[in-house]
């Protein structure tokens, strides 16, 4: 035996023995058995905690943990009662009881209500007047009360009227009485009423059943398919409101037409369109005017109908579709695979924990703080936007989408949509983790009041919030050479909220998107499905031919946005510097010169605040204090720049344009007025013959606006020719538009080089800089590989699909 073997078994018997003698002492033997029997139940609970925390994070959509810096940004947050916040449900409940016992209104619940009826139609917070706001947040002056704004429809009333209701004040009620405002209408008549539940309810039961019965024999020989008891082939129907600027005073109209109940039903149009009178708030009394047939239209149901009977016309023979993973409307993945491999793509990961924070509505990142709200009419809303605890934005916010379509047919010729009379917050709902945003994003639920949903509702998922990492330099420059040897770089890092509206057919993706370097970019991203008529010959130059029975339309989609901007207070004025060219001697030799120079204007008025693009003239527009300047006397300003414009080419007076006067102009500037809150309104759909809400006006006052509180109204817009890549979705990478405020002399410098995301290297040696170099990162950064948690929403949807079906 070696020497090594006899030390071994010499420590084995040292510990032999040694466990003996533990073994035969009692106490000693007592003592053991207590601390592993104490280690046990220890270790039992931690596993049993931890596993409890696994299964709850299981049932939900996100993680809400953050990491200590989010906490302290918590802390440090405003702690004022926050005077944006959108109602909540108690606030709600509070509005609807005082209405309810008001007998004169004759209101009816949810649930029995008709279009003929009286009923709430939506409930939200009515903004209170800015200058309270601010007295409240900058100089500690009273809190602003706040009130409701309730559009109740008043279907049962001779003339049957719209009116839009202020109650307050909350949470103590005193009144409720019609809105006194000069800037927009406040009793509307109801033939300019938007999309109701109720509405639906009547067409069904007076409109589409009437066609389901009458012509179901028609129905079923064209298409294969009906309207009503029809199993698994069905046809649903779409709907083109008429403005009532191609109409009749007084009347209501809309063509409907006719698609295969299949994915997606707009990719499958029919030829049978109808039209029809929805003038009076009686559903019975609504009637069938004219059928569109097989390329012909016909003056009535009865004489089609005779018509179609006898023979006398063409007959459309069409078979239903066949519902296959491959049918060109529908979003199942398509054979062969882009890539054999079956790798997951790329995503973010947060290695050291969320670095921005939220409370209540209150977002903070960086030098960042932002306040949001929904609004059931108007949608998303942010409020507050600050930098450095210096408010830059009052207010942003989307006013209005609008889709212009051209066509042949009846229904498509006549295809001028205003979304918001959907209601905007109520189309925002049901973002999917891993795909809408990030698995590791904050979601965020907001509660509703609207007669379409019922009532009081809560979205779920409605708004994201997440860090993205851009993958590109914000900031950074190489400097090499034998001396002077630097690199310095900033890779951008953004906080985006976001929101993705879906509007019957469309889907925009919203994002606001504040940088480390001050700028706020708006992005507005389109996708979803196209919608299409049925093809004939003459539909050629109106749009993209891109199946054998599908035309889809050649359209313009409009964004008008709010932006309401304080440049260091609100003494504002909106300048431009016009680029111009120069042709004069060169002061320092005998020849002529060609350059460009710039030349600042000052726009005094609302009516000379008016900007439509012109490429001839290109212009820096800004907003801009004069009473605070730099060292060296330049003003303060914020500078307003596009990506995605788009000229309205309906005539100022002609139909539908007389509702959407915000669209001739990529910006117009105003004087803050509280009561020129919205660019547009619910009724814009049907309004032209008198705008509820006529933007118009809002700079033929032509105020004074130097150095005054002002309101920039910025337009976005794409015109689009559908093509065969737009099957079965429109293109979100090629249909993205944007606008960016970005600082002009705002900052004394780029704030972004206070971001501890800065990263500098300069040589050891700067005589020898090729021999070594020190790397200076500020956010103490240390290279790792992190594997990110895994996902539970799979599981999650298998149990519960509420959130993104409903």
């Amino acid at each position: 035996m070696s020497e090594t073997d006899t030390e071994s078994a010499t420590v084995k018997m040292k510990t032999v023995h040694t466990m003996k003698s533990l073994i035969d002492s009692d106490g000693k033997w007592k003592w053991i058995s207590l601390i592993f029997a104490v280690s046990t139940l220890f270790f039992l609970l931690m596993n049993i905690s931890l596993l409890v925390i696994v299964l709850r994070g299981s049932h939900r959509l996100s993680s809400d943990s953050e990491s200590i810096i989010a906490d302290i940004e918590i802390r440090n947050l405003d702690d004022k009662d926050d005077v944006f916040s959108q109602l909540t449900f108690e606030e709600i409940d509070l509005v609807l009881k005082y209405l309810y016992s008001i007998e004169s209104l004759r209101l009816t619940m949810p649930n029995e209500t008709k279009i003929e009826s009286s009923f709430i139609h939506t409930i939200e917070l009515l903004s209170p007047p800015k200058k309270e706001v601010m007295e409240y947040l900058q100089n500690n002056g009273s809190k602003p009360n706040r009130r409701a704004k309730v559009y109740i429809f008043r279907g049962d009333i001779s003339p049957p009227m719209i009116e839009e209701y202020v109650v307050g004040d909350l949470p103590n009620l005193s009144y409720g009485r019609i809105a006194n405002v000069s800037s927009r209408h406040t009793r509307i008549p109801h033939i300019y009423r938007p999309f109701s539940t109720y509405e639906f309810m009547g067409i069904y039961k007076h409109v589409i059943a009437r066609i389901g019965k009458e012509a179901r024999h028609v129905l079923l020989e064209s298409y294969n398919a009906t309207t009503t008891n029809c199993g698994n082939q069905c046809l649903r129907f779409s709907m083109t409101p008429i403005s009532s600027g191609y109409l009749q005073e007084g009347k209501r109209k809309a063509w409907f037409w006719f698609a295969y109940d299949v994915e997606f039903f707009t990719l499958h149009p029919v030829d049978f369109q109808f039209l029809v009178d929805m003038t009076s708030s009686q559903s019975s009394d609504w009637s069938i005017e004219q059928i569109w047939y097989a390329n012909k239209l016909f003056p009535s149901l009865d004489n089609f109908l005779d018509e179609y009977k006898c023979g006398s016309i063409n007959k459309t023979r069409l078979k239903f579709p066949e519902e296959a993973t491959n049918l060109y409307s529908s979003l199942n993945t398509r054979q062969p695979p882009l890539s054999p491999l079956q790798r997951r793509a790329p995503i973010q990961i947060e290695p050291d924990g969320r670095r921005f924070s939220t409370a209540g509505n209150t977002v903070a990142y960086m030098s960042w703080k932002i306040r949001h709200r929904m609004s059931p009419t108007n949608g998303f809303q942010l409020f507050d936007i600050s930098f450095d605890n210096e408010m830059i934005v009052y207010e942003m916010s989307l006013q209005e989408v609008i889709v212009i379509y051209s066509g042949y047919t009846p229904s498509a010729r006549m295809l001028h949509y205003a979304d918001g009379a959907g209601l905007f917050g109520t189309r925002h709902r049901g973002l999917l983790p891993g795909t809408d945003c990030p698995d590791n994003a904050k979601f965020i639920d907001v509660h509703l009041y609207s007669s379409n949903e019922n009532g009081k509702r809560t979205y779920e998922n409605s708004v994201c919030i997440f860090e993205h990492n851009n993958n590109s330099p914000l900031r950074r420059h190489r400097a090499y050479g034998r001396s002077g040897a630097f690199y310095g770089g900033l890779l951008d890092s953004v906080l985006v909220i976001r929101t993705i509206m879906s509007v019957i057919n469309y889907d925009y993706v919203i994002d606001y998107i504040f940088h480390q370097n001050g700028i706020v970019e708006t992005k507005v991203s389109l996708t979803g499905y196209l919608s299409t008529s049925f093809y004939f010959t003459e539909e050629e130059h109106y749009g993209g031919h891109l199946q054998k029975h599908i035309q889809a339309g050649l359209h313009n989609h409009l964004f008008n946005f709010k932006v309401d901007l304080d440049v260091k207070g609100t003494d504002n004025r909106f300048e431009t510097l016009d680029i111009k060219p120069e042709f004069k001697q060169d002061p320092w030799n005998s020849r002529d010169h060609h350059q460009s120079k710039y030349e600042k204007h000052t726009r005094c008025t609302e009516q000379d605040a008016q900007y439509t693009y012109n490429f001839e003239t290109p212009k820096y527009l800004l907003i801009s204090n004069h009473n605070k300047s730099t060292e060296e006397g330049l003003s303060r300003s914020y500078r307003i720049k596009f990506s995605g414009i788009s000229k309205m080419q309906l005539p100022s007076d002609y139909g539908f344009a007389k509702s959407i006067s915000w669209s001739r102009h990529q910006v117009t500037v105003t004087k803050r007025k509280d009561e020129e809150d919205t660019s547009s309104s619910i009724f814009a759909m049907w309004d032209a013959n008198d705008p509820v809400v006529n933007f118009k006006n809002y700079s033929e006052d032509n105020e004074n606006i130097i150095d005054e509180d002002l309101v920039a109204w910025i337009t976005l817009g794409t015109q689009h020719i559908p093509h065969k890549e737009n099957m079965p979705n429109t293109l979100t990478a090629g249909s993205q538009l944007s606008f960016y405020l970005i600082p002009y002399n705002y900052f004394d410098e780029d704030p972004s080089m206070r971001s501890p995301d800065s990263v500098r290297i300069v040589p050891k040696d700067p005589k020898r800089p090729t021999e070594g170099a020190i790397v200076e990162r500020g956010s103490g950064y240390k290279r790792t590989v992190c594997i990110p948690t895994k996902s539970k929403i799979d599981e999650f949807l298998a149990k519960n699909s509420t959130f993104i079906f409903t």
